[in-house]
């Protein structure tokens, strides 16, 4: 089947149609509904190959993301898709498991595909090989969840969000609030929330304790069982993001700890599933798959107007707090 017969049945031109496969943000909405409703009923596939050589583009995006077992990209990825969809575009996923060099051989690959331009998620933006491959490649790209100045990004306020959380927690009359992280050198964002907490700590008058830092693994149980059995221990902690809460209140009651009578946890991310254990997880939220839409929505623009992202394009995007059984607040 051919472009020509689906304009034919269509009612339009064959530049019409054509413009609806390969620049749909031109074509107005009505018009590609009819021309893709008719392509998918005489089965038409736009020949993806032959596109990219007659318009040197591939209607694709690339994404670098640490892992999908964490919920949170796992939600941020379905924003991206579902608005890269509505866009005419298709994603090329890829994940690294918060390695450096990881992040650079999947951007290399992305980069050899032919992808328009990508959404990368970067232990380090300072120190990253991989943003600097993609600048020297000239393609449009934006971070997700980083808030940096060098780089166009979309986020929400890390440092803000937890300085805020340790404020209501001193307020709610906890003076001994800890903190625990993954690897700080593996995330810049986890580095941005302990900076948050010693901001919150000094605001409230109160001496930071020593960050927990264990890794992103099973035996971080274990590490932070050791570290709750040692002499007075925090009455709260600030994880850096929600499996890590989970996890704590897990050591919590392998020690003895009754979550939140003796100990507060709080939690980052605010994924679906925290809510759901017992007791609830308190945590502050992210809106993770509008994050990934908003980073789409900044490519397509910028590849609609033929230019790369700066800074002052990056979106930062308001937090939120979801209530929980893990905090006495």
């Amino acid at each position: 089947m051919s472009i020509t017969e689906v304009a034919r049945r269509a009612g339009l031109s064959v530049a019409t149609v054509s413009r609806v496969f390969n620049s749909p943000e031109v074509v107005n909405a009505q018009t590609r509904s009819t021309v893709l409703r008719v392509a998918q009923e005489v089965g038409y596939v736009a020949n993806a190959s032959a596109r990219t050589l007659r318009t040197r583009s591939s209607k694709v995006l690339g994404v670098v993301l640490p892992t999908l077992t964490n919920p949170v990209f796992a939600e941020c990825l379905q924003g991206i898709a579902s608005q890269a969809a509505l866009r005419g575009y298709a994603i090329s996923p890829c994940t690294t498991e918060y390695d450096h060099a990881g992040e650079d051989a999947a951007t290399t690959r992305l980069l050899a595909s032919g992808v328009d331009a990508l959404v990368l998620v970067v232990s380090n933006p300072g120190d990253s090989a991989a943003l600097a491959r993609v600048r020297q490649a000239g393609k449009p790209y934006v971070l997700a969840y980083h808030h940096t100045h060098e780089h166009a990004c979309v986020g929400v306020d890390n440092t803000g969000a937890v300085r805020e959380l340790v404020l209501r927690l001193a307020a709610a009359g906890h003076s001994r609030i800890g903190m625990v992280t993954g690897q700080l050198r593996a995330s810049d964002r986890a580095q941005q929330r302990c900076r948050g907490y010693a901001l919150g700590m000094q605001a409230a008058g109160l001496a930071p304790l020593p960050v927990w830092e264990v890794p992103f693994a099973a035996t971080a149980v274990q590490m932070l069982q050791q570290h709750l059995s040692e002499q007075a221990p925090p009455t709260a902690i600030v994880c850096s993001n929600d499996l890590l809460a989970i996890r704590t209140i897990r050591a919590a009651s392998l020690a003895g700890f009754r979550v939140p009578a003796d100990l507060s946890v709080v939690g980052f991310d605010g994924i679906a599933m925290a809510g759901d254990l017992t007791p609830s997880l308190a945590s502050i939220s992210q809106p993770n798959h509008d994050i990934g839409s908003a980073c789409v929505r900044l490519l397509c623009d910028a590849l609609a107007n033929k230019k790369t992202l700066a800074p002052q394009d990056s979106l930062c995007l308001p937090h939120g707090w979801r209530s929980g059984e893990s905090c006495r607040l």
